[in-house]
């Protein structure tokens, strides 16, 4: 028999959904999931986060979550505590529920924006980034049409998980000193053994040699390739340029996966897509870099969210400028704009 005391009920938010979810949206919720709620039971635990450290056996034994049921008002799965092999004393507290208050609470004061609560909640700052990072893993990019909400009925709990959440998380990991500075670069090498990475500095045109804690030694293994953006303590050569990252504060694999529009955001709303566009990011001299050709738009940031800010930044620009515009006042370029404009719009 399952606790229902520790029920979790997960949903994935989307106007879509009704057509079924991408299994590989599933795998990416549900294992980054799990992975937060073993590092979590492990840092309650209170053992020490050492470089090349596993998840004790014991840990996945007692956390493993296991799917119960699914409902459909969106798309909603139950998720327990896999029962132990070894039942507890009448009175032996059970430390599953902690973890569970633990991660609904990290959740909700990543979606309040407050730093300080995430301080309180794991004060050891080597197992707050790795904690942090795998949320990360298991959250909406801004572009994203879908959010999460997570819910206890036990405690009457619910919080959310969504793009703004990712943007929290990115500022808490990447709280940087006055002098420390970012850099992208296509990865080359890893020296495990020497927790040194190399990547190829465009500006430069040079290897550069990054050292890093060996706290980030899973995440580099795990998830690093192509273009990555490094945070860090930065030695310059006489022309000014970076020559090494001496002390490396955050890293992040740069995502140029296709970005996919179905609605631009604004400020007074969302302008809805009747087909949706699909743009390949490209990297061009250290800018993530998204080009809509048809509208001319060019929109350039040093990071993804960035260019897809600006993007959305152009788009909403060009509507106010030209499609809301009276026809009488615009040349004859100027009302065909607005009508493809206008005709790219649902709503």
């Amino acid at each position: 028999m399952f606790n229902a005391g520790q029920s979790l009920f997960v949903s994935i938010h989307n106007e879509e959904v009704t057509k079924g979810v991408p299994l590989s949206l599933l795998a990416a919720v549900f294992s980054g999931l799990q992975d937060t709620v073993y590092f979590i039971a492990t840092a309650v635990s209170g053992c020490e986060l050492r470089p090349r450290m596993r998840v004790p056996v014991n840990i996945h034994e007692t956390y493993r979550l296991m799917r119960v049921a699914e409902y459909n008002s969106a798309y909603t799965l139950e998720v327990v505590f896999e029962e132990p092999m070894q039942a507890r004393l009448p009175l032996e507290p059970d430390e599953r529920n902690i973890v569970l208050d633990k991660y609904m609470s990290l959740l909700d004061a990543l979606s309040d924006a407050d730093n300080q609560r995430v301080f309180a909640l794991f004060p050891d700052a080597s197992w707050r980034k790795r904690i942090l990072y795998s949320v990360e893993n298991h959250c909406p990019k801004k572009e994203d049409p879908w959010y999460l909400t997570f819910r206890r009925e036990v405690t009457g709990c619910e919080v959310q998980l969504s793009a703004k959440s990712r943007v929290h998380i990115g500022e808490l990991l990447t709280r940087r000193s006055l002098e420390d500075i970012t850099v992208s670069g296509e990865l080359l090498r890893i020296h495990l053994d020497e927790h040194k990475i190399g990547i190829f500095y465009q500006p430069a045109k040079r290897l550069l040699d990054c050292y890093y804690n060996p706290e980030l030694e899973d995440f580099i293994v795990k998830n690093l390739k192509g273009i990555v953006h490094i945070t860090g303590k930065v030695e310059l050569d006489s022309d000014g340029l970076p020559h090494k990252i001496v002390d490396v504060s955050d890293i992040r694999a740069l995502d140029l996966s296709p970005l996919v529009l179905k609605s631009i955001e604004a400020p007074e709303g969302s302008l809805i897509l009747k087909e949706r566009q699909v743009i390949e990011p490209l990297f061009e001299d250290d800018h993530v870099v998204l080009e809509i050709p048809d509208l001319n738009i060019v929109a350039g940031g040093e990071t993804r969210d960035d260019a897809v800010e600006k993007l959305y930044s152009d788009f909403i620009w060009l509507w106010n400028e030209y499609a809301l515009a009276p026809p009488e006042g615009l040349s004859q370029d100027a009302r065909d704009l607005a009508e493809y404009l206008r005709a790219m719009v649902k709503d």
